[in-house]
């Protein structure tokens, strides 16, 4: 029988850890948090100091059997290691709860690395429960349903039944709908873009029409109309200047949360909560052959840029020995935390042992582990490496025409091509130094000389409105403002998606109708909630508790009331025929003519007639989406919902029985047949080919087809069993 009893959040960090304490010790997992505050109410006393009021988490009642087994059964003491940070700290606290843990009998141990020193390194430094990291979770999560709970009420009542809305998600949610209404709300410009070739630097270098400052030079209509055919007269330019100088590239500061992230979705395309799940299993242990279990990088639910000493020192001995110490950088090269307040762990995310480089344990990660472990291992080995040197060449041209130069000398622009090369590796031997410049090789003219024009290239081309966020994006975004925090980045994403007020297109994420319509009704009646500075304020509120600067009940205080109030008198004066009408539209009724409105109701988006006395209403079909067959347009089929999904149906349906189904533009890549959306037993959408069965084409609904103006993209794709 074991003598001591570790219990942690995670199975497979409970496997990891056991192999190495031995049979001296139990180690068993939570999965996760054991109690929450109640999902049918409110679930918080707010008569009596903010109280919670938690129940058992649906599906725990065995876990929690366990844990109490386990616990009377142990003779020694009892180590509490959920992770690292105030969710760790809260489960720990709820274990202490649920199982009545006597206060000497357990202890609170804390590592931010699964390896076999830290974990005997945390049982030898073992403490109590920090109650502030508690409180401070706690006035998060009651902060959390004091805000949505009431709120998806409102929503419900004045909108359509299911709808919620959350604190931080609203701001995320804010943020992609009013960059929506940028893009809409966009006019494209017309500019031209000017390129020259000269015939003794050859096709290959292609000078481009930039400011002196060096970025591109977008040419107006009326100056192209001013100037234009002039300068694609002259077949002569003058060299006025080449510059030859060394910069150096110093190494990325190590991975934070929000930059791992960040970082995964433009190199890989991961999502923020698939570069955390593979992150997770990274951190919880990985099996290496005959090294057995062995967690591979450091918690990863942390804002610090900093290593430890030990991890310093381990690589530069690494660098030294691996790569000569002429790439070891002369000094110990340290990065400052720019996060206010050290949220989470105290370490930036770094490999554990930094001895198993990545092509030495591949054969034991899958293709997404080594992808993310490579990227986490080369940026740590960097940040101790010398800087790369790279040597930037610059050619530099003008007209030689007298009246050209004027008009260039006023506006200050000439004709450039520049390239870099790297002239010492340093960190990039092990880290990719990136730069859009090309390796062009440029020949050193000297000012004066003359070039002969080989060719113009003008290219006629349109603004473009930001682009939509993505992950990476978004979560920079929300980073910088200060909503949020490094363990709920992704799962924010996670919540817009899973709501349906977002979905993804094309790796960018694009606000449905129902979640610009939630965005719009909560900018309107309730600003405050959704305010960007109000919001980082009470983050940063929350992360005073921690600091023992003020109470959660008081910080509640000067919210709630307030918030409640305001609640009770939006109920009253919203209108809930306003709010989800969409405005007119030019499609005329068919019964009084006039012109029918857009409306969103439970099954999305409809027509209504507002006339009193008429009151027709039909469904929305998007046409740029579905194919209209003949018979809607001759016969006068109408589209209808059954809990099937859409069809149409003949006119006098349901007495003729004729229907058809409601077909996609995109067609089928194997047979050329329309596409058809279909649902499986497991509730999961796909798409498939209506020639079923005669062609069993089938691929993934939400990567596999969508994409506008273009040929289905078969994505994931596999054939139907007989």
């Amino acid at each position: 029988m074991a003598k001591h009893l570790m219990i942690v959040e995670s199975p497979s960090k409970a496997k990891t850890i056991q192999s190495y304490l031995g049979k001296d010790y139990k180690v068993i997992a939570t999965v996760g948090h054991i109690i929450d505050l109640p999902t049918s109410k409110l679930g918080v006393d707010v008569e009596n100091n903010y109280e919670p009021e938690y129940t058992v988490i649906k599906g725990k009642d065995k876990v929690i059997k366990e844990l109490k087994q386990e616990v009377k059964k142990t003779e020694g003491k009892i180590y509490l290691s959920p992770d690292p940070d105030r969710e760790g700290e809260s489960i720990a606290w709820q274990v202490v709860r649920v199982c009545d843990l006597k206060p000497k009998s357990y202890e609170r141990v804390v590592f931010h690395e699964v390896t076999k020193p830290a974990i005997q390194d945390a049982i030898d430094h073992a403490r109590k429960i920090d109650e502030d990291l508690v409180q401070a979770q706690q006035g998060r999560r009651i902060l959390d349903r004091l805000v949505g709970y009431p709120l998806s009420q409102l929503l419900w009542k004045k909108v359509k039944y299911g709808l919620s809305a959350g604190r931080v998600q609203s701001v995320a949610l804010r943020l992609i709908a009013e960059r929506e209404d940028e893009i809409k709300a966009f006019i494209p410009q017309p500019y031209l873009l000017h390129d020259v070739t000269y015939t003794e630097t050859g096709e290959e270098l292609i000078f481009r029409l930039s400011t002196k400052k060096g970025d591109l030079y977008k040419m107006t209509p009326e100056f192209q109309k001013e100037v234009g055919e002039h300068l694609q007269s002259q077949d002569k330019h003058t060299v006025v200047g080449y510059f030859e100088k060394d910069k150096s590239s110093t190494p990325s500061a190590p991975f934070t949360t929000s930059k791992l992230q960040q970082n995964a979705n433009r190199r890989f395309g991961f999502t923020a909560k698939q570069t955390m799940s593979i992150a997770q299993e990274l951190y919880q242990g990985i099996n290496i052959g005959d090294s057995g279990m062995q967690g591979l990088i450091t918690y990863m639910r942390t804002d610090s840029t900093t290593f430890s000493e030990v991890a310093i020192e381990q690589i530069r001995k690494w660098v030294t020995k691996e790569y000569g110490k002429e790439y070891l950088n002369d000094t110990v090269r340290r990065y400052k935390t720019k996060a206010k307040v050290a949220q989470e762990a105290h370490e930036a995310i770094r490999p554990t042992h930094i001895e198993y480089a990545p092509e030495k344990i591949a054969k034991f990660l899958t293709p997404q582990q080594l992808k993310l472990y490579t990227m986490i291992w080369q940026r740590a080995v960097a940040t101790q490496m010398k800087p790369a040197v790279i040597r930037e060449k610059k050619l530099i041209t003008v007209p030689q025409d007298k009246k050209l130069n004027e008009v260039f000398s006023k506006e200050k622009i000439q004709y450039q091509v520049s390239a870099e090369e790297i002239i010492f590796k340093g960190y990039s031997l092990v880290e990719k130094y990136s730069s859009d410049k090309p390796v062009l090789v440029i020949p050193q003219l000297k000012s004066g000389d003359s070039l002969t024009v080989e060719e113009y290239k003008v290219q006629e081309l349109m603004t473009t409105p930001k682009s939509r966020y993505n992950d990476a994006s978004l979560v920079k975004e929300l980073e910088k403002r200060g909503i949020g925090r490094p363990s709920t980045y992704a799962s924010i994403i996670s919540t817009l998606v899973t709501r349906e007020y977002v979905k993804r297109e094309e790796k960018s994420l694009w606000p449905t109708d129902t979640g610009m319509l939630v965005a719009k009704f909560l900018i309107e009646f309730f600003p405050q909630i959704v305010d960007y500075d109000f919001t980082a304020k009470m983050e940063d509120e929350l992360d005073k508790i921690v600091s023992d600067k003020i109470e959660k009940e008081k910080m509640l205080d000067d919210f709630y009331p307030a918030f409640i109030k305001d609640i009770a008198q939006k109920e009253k004066t919203i209108s809930k025929d306003k709010l989800t009408d969409l405005g007119e539209t030019e499609k005329p009724c068919p019964k009084c003519e006039k012109l029918l409105h857009m409306k969103i109701g439970p099954y999305g988006k409809y027509y209504a007639c507002f006339t009193p006395d008429c009151g027709h209403t039909e469904p929305f079909i998007d046409e740029e989406k579905y194919h209209i067959p003949e018979e809607v347009t001759k016969e006068g089929y109408v589209l209808k919902k059954s809990r099937f999904g859409s069809f149409w149906a003949h006119p006098g349906y349901p007495e003729i029985k004729k229907t058809l189904p409601l077909l996609l533009k995109d067609v089928c890549p194997e047979c050329g047949k329309h596409l058809v959306e279909r649902r499986a037993k497991t509730g999961r959408y796909f798409v498939g080919c209506s020639g079923y069965p005669n062609c069993k084409y089938i691929a993934n609904a939400n990567n596999g087809r969508i994409r506008k103006g273009a040929k289905t993209k078969k994505v994931t794709t596999r054939t139907r069993k007989k």
